[in-house]
């Protein structure tokens, strides 16, 4: 036979995927003629096939070089390394098979997708475009369009280009999978297990997508459906650390802590460098009330994705609790406002048992508040100019560097005060009864706020106790909450009057009581001494342990739990009694 007759022969064995004979005679091919381009093309498609990478480069390599008016090497060389992970090089192959066949529109889509997986979403976009103009129902392309948009948080168009998708072909599990991810962003949390149980069951050994199920089973509140679908996605890939981590957190959720630790321990056996893993222990035993490991194993944030995001190196030392012998310490709020008024306390203490200059650098929002601390010599508005100092440390480092424990958390209050010359709203001064403040709603940067938060409609039973004056502490986004309200709620609305901590402090000490969800009023009243009753959502945030009814934080809060989760209604039942009982005896 010719080398014209054995290729048409191998391509035939090809087709039909008979792919080991057709690999064959390709070889026989190149031995009679190893510059074959089309011989050199397809044997590096059955390699690459075969999961011989390297070989398959090198063939599909040699058939560019050789032609290079041919786009189908480019093509194909570019599918390899993508697969192999060498993204750069397969954009570079792409966009030359592109240029020698811009009609074709695979090849765009294929762009598209090496050009996502490298961060370059407006030019996934283009090549989306490029792609659906010479071929509208390429469903790959519209999924990798939506994978473009949803990287560029447009969640809502992205959605559009999923079911674009599935209008074309409905079982398309990538698909499904991908809308679940569109609607968990957009907290669209039972649309969201409702794509990821699709997808599961058109790829049902997706290690991935039972993961992704899993986590929307969490938001939803169904943790028991929640560990079946870690558990299937480790039975899968049993070094799946995300699912490990995730199942851990789920067990904590449940209120079920020693299994949460014990799975985590034994996963760290198997992964003792696993950031993730030590970081969701930490979290497990801090909340179990073992402070001292607890703290130890919090470190471990630093090395984890959210957080190394926001490392910092300041240039000098970081304290390690040593003596201060005159020099100046920086201590960096590192996290939330509800963190920092609980962990601020530290400063002082660091203050009262070291000879040394304390500067903490904060959000501007706490700045009045902490400046006026005892033992706090200067603070620094978070992206203001740092003053020299010689040491640092991160504010919620301090419990670990200092040594703490449950039974040793420094709890003597107040540890904030009002700073002088903040002016006392003279509504609440003027205000009949008991005295009652109210903050329903967290950050809605947090990922778990519409957990936390309670809705304000569930509090009506507040406003109909008799003998109380109640006033909004509620600012932000929800602070509009009251518009929706009838006339008859009788919230006074303080939050245009709140331009920062020193100004609700000084709201708050006039108050009688502080009623909040888990958010920085309620940190703040109990930093102030102030009696407060924290409206605890189940599961609850780690610090505030599980259970208990009170917190060794702060002895003048006292907590209210969900009997389950997202049943308000059951708990302010009960707070609302006790709320009649505390005015019926002032």
């Amino acid at each position: 036979m010719t080398i014209a007759d054995k290729l048409q022969n191998a391509l035939q064995l090809h087709q039909s995927g008979n792919l080991a004979d057709a690999g064959l005679l390709y070889q026989e091919i190149l031995r009679e003629d190893p510059d074959q381009v089309d011989a050199l093309n397809l044997l590096g498609v059955v390699l690459s096939t075969a999961g011989k990478m390297d070989a398959a480069i090198t063939l599909l390599a040699r058939a560019c070089e050789l032609a290079p008016d041919f786009a189908g090497p480019f093509v194909n060389l570019g599918n390899v390394l993508q697969a192999t992970g060498r993204l750069d090089e397969a954009v570079d192959a792409f966009q030359k098979g592109l240029t020698l066949a811009p009609e074709q529109a695979e090849t765009a889509n294929n762009l598209a997708s090496a050009l996502n997986a490298l961060g370059r979403h407006e030019e996934a976009l283009d090549s989306c475009t490029q792609a659906l103009a010479g071929n509208p129902n390429l469903g790959a392309a519209h999924v990798n369009m939506g994978n473009a948009l949803l990287a560029m948080d447009n969640a809502k168009e992205a959605m559009v280009s999923y079911k674009k998708a599935l209008e074309l072909n409905p079982a398309d599990s990538t698909a499904h999978f991908d809308l679940g991810n569109a609607e968990m962003k957009l907290e669209k949390y039972d649309a969201a297990h409702a794509s990821y149980t699709r997808a599961v069951s058109l790829d049902f050994s997706n290690a991935e997508k039972h993961y992704n199920l899993g986590n929307a089973c969490q938001a939803l509140d169904r943790f028991d459906e929640a560990i079946s679908a870690y558990d299937k996605a480790i039975e899968i890939n049993p070094a799946y650390i995300d699912a490990i981590c995730n199942r851990g957190a789920t067990l904590q959720k449940m209120d079920r802590v020693d299994e949460a630790i014990a799975a985590l321990r034994a996963a760290l056996a198997g992964e003792p460098e696993s950031p993730d893993l030590h970081w969701n222990l930490s979290l497990a035993l801090l909340q179990n009330g073992d402070y001292t490991e607890g703290w130890a194993e919090y470190e471990w944030r630093w090395q984890t994705p959210t957080f190394l995001a926001y490392a910092r190196d300041f240039g000098v030392p970081r304290w390690d609790g040593e003596a201060l012998e005159g020099r100046t310490l920086l201590i960096d709020a590192e996290q939330g406002f509800g963190d920092a008024l609980q962990f601020i306390r530290y400063a002082e203490l660091v203050a009262a048992n070291h000879d040394g200059r304390i500067i903490v650098e904060c959000r501007p929002q706490l700045s009045p508040l902490f400046s006026a601390m005892p033992g706090i010599d200067a603070c620094i508005d978070l992206g203001a100019e740092l003053p020299p100092f010689d040491l640092y440390c991160p504010l919620m480092s301090l419990p670990h560097v200092l040594g703490d424990s449950v039974e040793h958390v420094p709890a003597d209050i107040p540890y904030v005060r009002v700073p002088e010359g903040v002016p006392v709203d003279t509504r609440i001064t003027g205000a009949e009864g008991l005295k009652v403040g109210l903050a329903w709603a967290g950050s809605p940067t947090r990922v778990d706020n519409h957990k936390r938060s309670c809705p304000l409609t569930e509090l009506a039973p507040l406003w109909a106790v008799p003998g109380i004056s109640l006033f909004s502490l509620q600012v932000g986004k929800y602070q509009h909450d009251i518009e929706q309200l009838s006339d008859d709620h009788g919230i006074v609305d303080l939050a245009e009057d709140l331009g920062d901590f020193a100004d609700t402090a000084c709201a708050v000490a006039a108050l009688d009581l502080v009623i909040s969800v888990d958010t920085s009023v309620l940190h703040l009243a109990g930093a102030l001494g102030k009696p407060a009753w924290g409206l605890m959502s189940k599961p609850t945030g780690f610090l505030w342990q599980t259970e208990r009814g009170d917190s060794p934080w702060y002895p003048s809060v006292r907590l209210f739990r969900q009997p389950e989760p997202g049943n308000w209604a059951g708990m302010i039942e009960i707070v609302a009694a006790e709320l009649a009982a505390l005015a019926g005896d002032r």
